[in-house]
């Protein structure tokens, strides 16, 4: 380990006394990017484990994201079982150098439940909700919004994953909603504008990125290897 953030172990002994079950605290060691983090408390909440990849917001900074900051906080990460929890991250650095990151996940699933459900009480004597009304249901569906850092003037939303695979599958996922496309109708131009996307996120910079990348787009691999020698040469 990092000898750097291995100092930061009693701190993350101290957050645990403090937070309560439903916060994680997470310790990452950037060394090893597909097994970086090597201290975690409290992992029912994302589901993870040591030797969990970085996350996507952990390869951005990585690749440079928020050089000129020393946290990121206040923004949404979704656990591998899609529960929003509430997040942020110090980032670590050793001579100005990044090797890792401190972050605290803390679950909000409950209080946006509560809320949805004060908003229907609130409706059904005539108020006005503070959201849309969304139809009733057996269980109360929690959405996964990006929340504005005042810190950084930056919106994240942060996948908590187990695997590299799984990381970068939801990237991908999330790229193509975001232009209105399911995966299977994403033509080249598409596919290309996604790679340069998880390339200049740093997504590269994890082992497998290029079969999980191909498998979930349903190309082969040198297609992509192909597409991203393109817009490396951009």
């Amino acid at each position: 380990m990092n000898a750097t953030v291995k100092s930061f172990i009693p701190l993350v002994d101290f957050l645990e006394s403090v937070l309560s079950a439903n916060s994680e605290i997470a310790l990452h060691d950037f060394t090893d990017p597909d097994h970086s983090i090597v201290d975690i408390r409290n992992p029912h909440v994302s589901g993870r484990k040591v030797g969990a990849p970085a996350t996507d917001l952990a390869v951005k900074i990585m690749n440079g994201a928020y050089a000129d900051r020393d946290f990121v906080a206040g923004y949404t990460s979704r656990s591998a079982s899609n529960k929003p929890l509430r997040s942020a991250s110090f980032i670590i650095r050793e001579n100005g150098r990044c090797v890792g990151m401190m972050c605290i996940n803390t679950d909000i699933s409950q209080i946006m439940r509560l809320h949805f459900l004060v908003d229907q009480i609130v409706a059904s004597y005539g108020g006005v909700p503070s959201e849309p009304e969304q139809p009733a249901a057996e269980a109360v569906p929690v959405p996964v919004l990006p929340i504005h850092t005042a810190a950084t003037g930056a919106h994240e939303v942060e996948s908590l994953t187990d695997s590299t695979a799984d990381l970068i599958a939801r990237n991908i996922e999330d790229l193509a909603a975001a232009r209105g496309l399911a995966l299977d109708a994403l033509g080249q131009a598409e596919r290309i504008d996604i790679i340069r996307t998880l390339n200049a996120n740093g997504m590269f910079l994890l082992k497998g990125a290029v079969a999980s990348c191909a498998e979930t787009m349903g190309i082969s691999e040198p297609s992509v290897y192909r597409y991203l020698q393109k817009v490396r040469k951009e």
